[in-house]
């Protein structure tokens, strides 16, 4: 996750925008330290918080340079939209967020984010380019040590993981570092820098800055950041979650992450100190996968990635001469170990299989997760309806009122969902043992574990 503190200037700083580099360096560490810190020591969770980069890009080129506001007014849309997404947490709204996308998204999610990173990372080492051309991209020059370099790390990386070796990924890292080092000749000449933030940012960050002949301005980039913060927020940490094993399958059959609202609230706290201190809004990093990779399932991670932001600050150069051709192979890894969750999607059920799709394939093909998230929300609400689902669910219970004034069902009238996905009658006689060729379908709600009672109880 480093190397935020090295891009984020470059994209933040001047000449996009009037603020200085170093003071984003400042803002950059300290928002992430309190995001990751309060995610790991509230939540036990092993997700690292930082800016995100695309919507570092977003403020930068898209508010300030694209609809002419200034920083301060781009600051104060990353601010208030910190503050809504912090409310939406405390009020546990952020729940509901979760629960609303669907199971099969969440997991095209985990897929995308492995896709584009593994994208970023190829392109990090230009194994892929652009071609200039309408095929968009291709396959880079093959005649440059660095790239079989690169490529020789990624074998070693794949090595030592299958080996299971502890630390594999630093090790990996060190070693091309120190070819890279020696092959250019380009040993650190730097390793300490002390860093100190204008005493102007936090006056003018602070102050709302709001002009009202461009106030659609402000509302769009206030919806701008809080939509990509929540789908980046639920989708990333779904993901995360989901590789780390550490989501739960709720009665109702709803996949969620145990106190999901303190990573929302994190977020926002963040984002609101990140905006104050002239930097972007705080999001998940997918980055965490790498820690999620050598095995950290707590929260001390996350505390151990907050302490590191804070002492970055004075090891910024050194960390800046690590060379990209030993940070891609460990991108690609990650995005391999990412790809198993593909199995888990019927690709036999084309409502469920396009949905997924658009979600996965998007996400590279736009540069962008919350892209992917939204165009399998939308697809997937017009195919539960044309495809005839909502209608079966509608029909799917009769529910009467029982001997206990609880819901029962007429079991003549209940739905059975069988391995071919199709609607059957299930007959009156029907008993658990009518569940043993039960396979597990989005559509049906009862499952044979969850049916404990009388045949014809919910």
């Amino acid at each position: 996750m480093a190397y935020v503190l090295l891009v984020n200037p470059h994209i933040l700083g001047k000449p996009h925008t009037g603020l200085e580099p170093t003071d984003v360096v400042v803002g950059t560490a300290v928002a992430s330290a309190l995001g990751s810190f309060l995610v790991g020591y509230f939540a036990n969770l092993p997700f690292g918080l930082a800016p995100g980069l695309g919507l570092s890009a977003y403020l930068s080129y898209g508010l300030v340079k694209g609809h002419g506001l200034p920083w301060e007014g781009a600051m104060t849309s990353a601010f208030i939209a910190g503050a809504v997404m912090t409310l939406l947490a405390v009020t546990h709204m952020s729940n509901y967020a979760m629960r609303w996308i669907p199971t099969t998204i969440k997991i095209a999610t985990v897929i995308g984010m492995g896709l584009l990173l593994t994208f970023i990372g190829m392109q990090s080492i230009q194994l892929v380019v652009g071609a200039g051309d309408d095929s968009l991209v291709k396959l880079g020059p093959l005649d440059r040590v660095d790239l079989w370099i690169s490529l020789a790390g990624l074998m070693l990386l794949a090595t030592l993981t299958h080996h299971q070796i502890k630390g594999a990924v630093v090790i990996g890292i060190f070693i091309i570092t120190i070819i890279m080092w020696a092959l250019t000749n380009s040993w650190p000449s730097q390793v300490v820098e002390v860093p100190a933030e204008s005493p102007g940012v936090w006056k003018s960050a602070t102050q709302l800055h709001l002009v009202w002949d461009s106030l659609g301005n402000y509302v769009s980039g206030i919806a701008a950041f809080l939509l990509v913060g929540v789908f980046d927020v639920s989708g990333v940490m779904f993901g995360l979650a989901h590789l780390a094993n550490l989501h739960k399958e709720e009665a109702d059959g709803h996949v969620i992450v145990p106190k999901s609202e303190v990573v929302f609230f994190a977020a926002g706290v963040s984002t609101m100190v990140a905006a104050c201190l002239g930097c972007s809004p705080i999001i998940v990093h997918i980055e965490s996968a790498a820690g999620i990779k050598e095995g950290s399932r707590t929260g001390l991670s996350s505390c151990v990635v907050s302490m590191w932001f804070l002492l970055s600050l004075f090891f910024a150069p050194l960390l800046g001469s690590i060379p990209q051709e030993a940070t891609a192979p460990v991108v690609i890894l990650i995005g391999a170990s990412m790809m198993g969750q593909a199995s888990e999607i019927d690709w036999q059920q084309m409502r469920v299989a396009v949905p997924a799709f658009l979600t996965l394939s998007l996400m590279p093909f736009t540069f962008s997760i919350p892209n992917g998230i939204a165009f399998g929300l939308v697809s997937n609400m017009i195919l539960h309806v044309t495809c005839g689902v909502w209608f079966a669910e509608e029909e799917k219970y009769e529910q009467v009122s029982g001997s206990e004034g609880g819901p029962t069902i007429e079991a003549g009238r209940t739905l059975s969902y069988g391995t071919a996905g199709t609607p059957t009658q299930m007959p009156r006689s029907a008993s658990t043992a009518s569940f043993e060729g039960y396979m597990r379908s989005p559509t049906f709600v009862l499952r044979k574990e969850e049916y404990t009672g009388p045949r014809t109880q919910l």
